[in-house]
């Protein structure tokens, strides 16, 4: 005879031994309490005080081959003809090929593609510069916009950092404009800003063309003012040792930049005094050199 456990909930006595000696034949929970006339539920709580190990809830698996199912598929078989194969259904054979063999990641769009080109080469670019330089023209309104959407997109994947920054309008020489602007990761914005890369134009970024130079030249003012803003409210004695070595490398990076500039500027000044008369060389180096203050 089997021993009877009184039940603690609603459903009457159980014989637990039974339902053990059940559920170890792999029978549901259900039906060991269709078998006894008891609730499920009852069922479960007396196996589980007994010390039973309790079987994970949900479905059993499928007893068909994962491997099988990838070769059939491999072999050309529709989805129809891979489930009657293995006795599964066309949902069950996908969802367990799909496991086994994730779908691979998305091509990368038009645009996405020649943001990661670019940003192989630069620092960072400006998403308008960049269109500009792919298509050797001024993009139209929806290319513009596309690209944008795709600058947005490939952000997301983790391959860039999406960026405002703000730049003189080609068009207003007093008016402010934010360009949007793709960066490798890793990059901060005061790189951007002291190298001049974060806005559409600029010969890092786009195409060496004579407008461009201007608005290059325009940006590279801006930022040379806010990079001298900035300097005057860093107090050089608040600063770690770490934070001090690491800003004067910068600084060291960024002034050889533009004192190669200067002297270019100054190399083209001079040859231009050489044609004119009434201007000397040496007024023009005077007038016209850098000072970063």
């Amino acid at each position: 005879m089997h021993s009877q456990v009184p039940g603690t909930l609603a459903g009457g006595a159980v014989d637990v031994k039974r339902a053990a000696e059940l559920y170890a034949q792999g029978w549901t929970l259900s039906q060991i309490g269709a078998e006894l006339d008891v609730r499920s539920n009852v069922v479960h709580d007396h196996l589980r005080r007994a010390g039973v190990t309790m079987r994970p809830v949900g479905a059993p698996t499928h007893p068909a081959s994962t491997q099988e199912i990838l070769d059939l598929r491999d072999q050309g078989l529709t989805w129809t003809e891979v489930a009657e194969r293995v006795g599964m259904t066309v949902s069950g054979a996908w969802s367990r090929y799909r496991k086994a063999r994730p779908p691979k990641p998305s091509r990368l769009g038009r645009w996405q593609q020649v943001f990661a080109e670019a940003l192989d080469q630069n620092l960072a670019i400006g998403v308008r510069a960049a269109v500009i330089d792919h298509l050797g023209r001024a993009p139209t309104r929806a290319e513009l916009n596309a690209a944008r959407r795709a600058a947005h997109s490939f952000a997301s994947t983790g391959r860039a950092r999406v960026l405002y920054v703000t730049g003189a309008d080609p068009d207003d020489a007093s008016g402010d404009r934010s360009y949007l602007v793709l960066a490798k990761p890793n990059v901060i914005m005061t790189d951007i800003r002291l190298r001049g890369l974060g806005v559409a134009g600029s010969h890092a970024a786009g195409r060496n063309t004579p407008h461009n130079h201007a608005q290059a030249v325009r940006n590279l003012r801006r930022s040379l003012r806010n990079a001298a803003g900035g300097a005057r409210l860093i107090q050089a004695d608040g600063l770690d040792n770490k934070s001090a070595a690491e800003l004067a490398a910068r600084l060291a990076d960024t002034l050889s930049e533009l004192h190669r500039l200067e002297k270019r500027l100054i190399r083209r000044l001079n040859r231009q005094a050489e044609h004119r008369p009434g201007m000397s060389p040496d007024s023009v180096d005077a007038g016209h050199s850098i000072v970063i203050n």
